[in-house]
């Protein structure tokens, strides 16, 4: 088993999830990211916490995210593995597109926005050139879903 495999089953089990989430608050570095892109033998790319509101809950939902620059606002990519919908955090974002994110221990409001068409191309194109794992996502999502590219803006 690869070591990108063992940290992603990790990042998906609660223990291992809240102590990434605690890594990232407080050092600014994920571990499991680390691990899955030496794995991977792709660039690390420091993560954000994204903190969104539950779309059936209510509540706050925290997650670990790679993030990407846009000019000055910052990008994240639903992509779940390339499975055929849609992460949670994403469903949550659709339904209220105000969040938070931490960076570089930072915390600050954001709002979402949902990219598409020729807007969505022009960040898909640097993402995938930075980290070209999301085009395996997008290939096997193809018959489901375009994976979406979100712009956090500071609200």
């Amino acid at each position: 088993m690869k070591a990108s495999e063992v940290v992603v089953r990790l990042a998906v089990n609660p223990a291992g999830a809240a102590l990434d989430r605690w890594g990232v608050r407080f050092t600014g570095h994920s571990i499991v990211s680390w691990i899955f892109a030496r794995s991977e033998d792709v660039q690390y790319n420091a993560p954000l916490l994204l903190t969104t509101i539950g779309a059936v809950s209510g509540k706050q939902r925290t997650v670990v995210l790679p993030h990407f620059s846009a000019g000055d606002a910052l990008c994240v990519v639903g992509s779940r593995g390339g499975m055929a919908t849609d992460p949670y955090w994403a469903r949550n974002l659709r339904a209220n597109p105000q969040a938070w994110i931490r960076v570089n221990r930072k915390l600050r409001p954001v709002r979402a926005h949902f990219t598409k068409g020729e807007e969505r191309e022009a960040l898909w194109a640097p993402i995938t050139e930075r980290s070209p794992v999301y085009l395996e996502y997008q290939r096997r999502a193809l018959k489901h879903r375009e994976i979406p590219v979100i712009v956090l803006n500071d609200a």
